[in-house]
């Protein structure tokens, strides 16, 4: 009994640490296909900056509050790709300024008291985000009487009003936030007397030289010979010239969508079926916006229409159709929809007002004070003067002679559908119009047609066969040596796309593709893209031909391009050699172009700022070395872009009113120096600081 006791106890704790190391196991393995806790904590980090981390939901809350604002400012509920790409770059802006600039203002101790703050909002001199939303646009004054009624209710302000006017502060505060940044910069920037003297003489000192060049391409390419090690070497001191950023190379093949001779067949049954109905709809405006592209509202007059169409029109009765025809890939019918008798022209004065999110209200009643003003007798040209934000304003807001169409629909009908002497209060993109309709034309036979389109696109049916292409051919040639083979053979076109950067927003011939993008920097070195999308009417099938790792360009990538800086480099030392012989025998620069049988040149006017000499192209070592030289002197041979090179100064060029100049000149080095720190600054932070983008795993 002892015996089977142990064996049972023995057997309990066996089963014990079984069953512990299947529990055990079940846990981690479950820990590890879901990614865990820490490791999915980690996939949702969108960057670090210095250390500090920055999540998804967190990059992605601020990204959500500047797309408000942008629907906000465009009266929009949706926004396209470009804005939406633009947003994602303000978010990143806005994450690095506040990781970034913010640690130097704290640091500093920078900051914006209330008092300041308040100074900015209606002080004697507002900021001009103030000035825009408050300011008189003809007098160029701030109105103080609608800005002190706005900030009295700042607090009452909801929705999207407070959203906007909140965004608008911050704006301001981190716009003052940078200028105390930068005027601190600009003043510790100083030029001093012996620095503005040098800038002046490299600005007005020139030089007149001849020069002898003997070309690397004299030197034929097998002569030279390089070894592993002089190429390594080679890299090892030249390393940082080879930095690279991570991008992608790829390949993509595109199926363009194109309608097949059905899709053709079909549109024209369409259009065929359509014509008894067409013919005898009467609201011809609504049916064609129901079941084609939008009625066109404009009234032609006779000779404004294609010649056919416009012979047919200006002869057929109300209602009459024409058609169908084929134009601009669609078949058509053209339906006489109205006859109206219309002045050709009309004569108008015009009187502007600007219309913005915050003013719509007090500008409508002051729309509706002046046309009130107008009816009681007062002077159009006098209001105008006033009040009318358009360039017109100068001459009393006369606009003369305008065609129908002008300044958009709804204007336009405003003014032609009048009566001489008619004031009416319209609109277009520009904002409110009072206009005063001065004088008319005679009027003439005007006409609408309504055109029924039926664009031949491709059915569904034609979009599945070009997909399935495309799925065959992924599915097929799913290496790179494939898909180069492939592509080769049956005539179609490989299109390479090289270093394709994280953040680009679309491949190059595609349209709307950032998907591409984001799926490159997933995949890995021959992977073919996995899943088939439409990018404009192209299906596209691309592969991943090449991934470029940030750091430095592998050794065995730039050999050849290593090989031709090191060719050229012995070929400059042999060709040095030769001319340092030369030198000792030879008086002149002619001499020395005797004994190499090549020409002299000559440049005249050589300064500092010379970006190329003429005769040798762009040779900064060449300009250099004429700057310094002393006249009637042969130089040491120049190693330069193109050739090896010696001069003779024959001439130098000094303004004998160099120095009279001198604050102005000390004024421009300032100022350089002022817009380089503004332009470069942040930047250079930027560059100084530990980042780590990951945006391309979200978007």
């Amino acid at each position: 009994m002892a015996i089977i006791q142990s064996i049972r106890n023995r057997a309990g704790l066996l089963i014990a640490v079984i069953v512990g190391v299947a529990l055990l196991a079940f846990i981690v393995g479950d820990f590890i296909i879901s990614g865990g806790f820490i490791y999915q904590k980690s996939k949702l980090i969108v960057a670090e900056i210095n250390g500090k981390k920055i999540s998804y939901p967190e990059y992605q809350k601020l990204n959500l509050q500047f797309e408000n604002i942008l629907k906000i400012q465009y009266q929009t509920n949706s926004l396209d790709e470009n804005m939406n790409a633009s947003i994602r770059n303000q978010t990143w802006q806005e994450i690095l300024q506040r990781f970034i600039l913010f640690r130097e203002y704290e640091k500093l101790g920078l900051v914006v008291h209330d008092q300041e703050f308040s100074d900015l909002m209606q002080g004697p001199n507002p900021h001009q985000l103030v000035m825009q939303m408050f300011g008189d646009p003809q007098t160029g004054t701030l109105n103080r009487l609608q800005l002190t009624e706005f900030l009295s209710r700042i607090d009452q302000l909801t929705g999207d009003q407070k959203t906007l006017w909140v965004y608008y502060e911050d704006m301001i505060n981190k716009e003052r936030l940078y200028n105390k940044y930068h005027t601190l910069i600009r003043q510790g920037l100083y030029v001093n007397k012996l620095e503005a003297q040098t800038r002046q003489e490299q600005i007005n000192n020139s030089v007149d030289i001849s020069f002898v060049q003997k070309s690397y391409s004299s030197i034929p390419d097998s002569t030279i010979s390089i070894s592993n090690s002089e190429l390594k070497e080679y890299y090892k001191e030249n390393k940082e010239r080879f930095k690279q950023e991570e991008s992608r190379n790829i390949k993509y093949v595109a199926f363009e969508v194109i309608p097949s001779n059905k899709d053709y067949k079909d549109a024209e049954a369409w259009i065929n079926d359509a014509y008894e109905e067409f013919l005898e709809i009467e609201d011809v405006e609504q049916y064609i916006n129901f079941n084609s592209p939008p009625y066109d509202p404009t009234n032609y007059k006779k000779g404004e229409l294609p010649d056919t169409l416009d012979d047919f029109m200006f002869k057929a009765k109300l209602g009459d159709v024409y058609g169908p025809y084929f134009e601009d890939n669609a078949f058509k019918l053209a339906k006489l929809a109205k006859i109206n008798y219309l002045s050709d022209s009309v004569r108008i004065s015009d009187i502007l007002l600007p219309v913005n999110q915050n003013n719509i209200n007090y500008m409508q009643m002051l729309a509706d004070s002046i046309k009130a003003l107008l009816k009681n007798g007062t002077d159009f040209a006098k209001l105008a003067r006033e009040n009318s934000a358009d360039p017109s304003a100068q001459i009393g807001g006369d606009l003369g002679w305008i065609r129908e169409g002008y300044n958009g629909r709804y204007f336009s009908d405003s003014c032609f559908y009048a009566e001489k002497g008619d004031v009416k209060i319209t609109y277009s993109e520009s904002g409110l119009h009072i206009v005063k309709i001065t004088d008319v034309s005679k009027p003439v036979k005007k006409i609408q047609v309504g055109i029924l389109s039926r664009e031949i696109i491709p059915s569904n049916e034609t979009d599945q066969i070009y997909y399935s292409k495309a799925v065959e051919f992924a599915t097929q040639n799913n290496t790179i040596g494939k898909f180069e083979a492939a592509t080769s053979k049956d005539g179609l076109k490989a299109i390479p796309v090289f270093e394709l950067k994280p953040l680009d927003n679309e491949v190059q011939g595609l349209d709307d593709s950032r998907y591409l993008v984001h799926w490159a920097f997933q995949a890995e070195e021959g992977d073919i893209v996995d899943e088939i999308r439409e990018y404009g009417s192209k299906y596209v099938v691309a592969i991943v031909t090449k991934v470029n790792h940030k750091g430095y360009s592998p050794l065995e990538e730039i050999k050849t391009d290593l090989e031709i800086e090191i060719a050229k480099d012995k070929k400059a030392e042999i060709i040095k050699t030769e001319m340092m012989q030369a030198l000792e025998n030879s008086g002149t620069i002619d001499d020395l172009a005797d004994h190499f049988n090549i020409d002299v040149q000559s440049a005249t006017g050589i300064r500092f700022n010379s970006f190329s000499v003429p005769g040798a192209g762009n040779e900064p070592k060449l300009i250099a070395a004429a700057l310094n030289s002393e006249p009637d002197q042969l130089s040491d041979p120049i190693d330069g872009e193109n050739g090896v090179y010696v001069l003779n100064v024959e001439n130098i060029n000094a303004s004998e009113n160099q120095f009279d100049n001198l604050n102005m000149t000390k004024s421009y080095i300032q100022r350089n120096y002022t817009n380089r720190a503004m332009r470069s600054t942040f930047q250079t932070l930027i560059e100084l600081a530990d980042i780590k983008d990951h945006r391309v795993n979200f978007y």
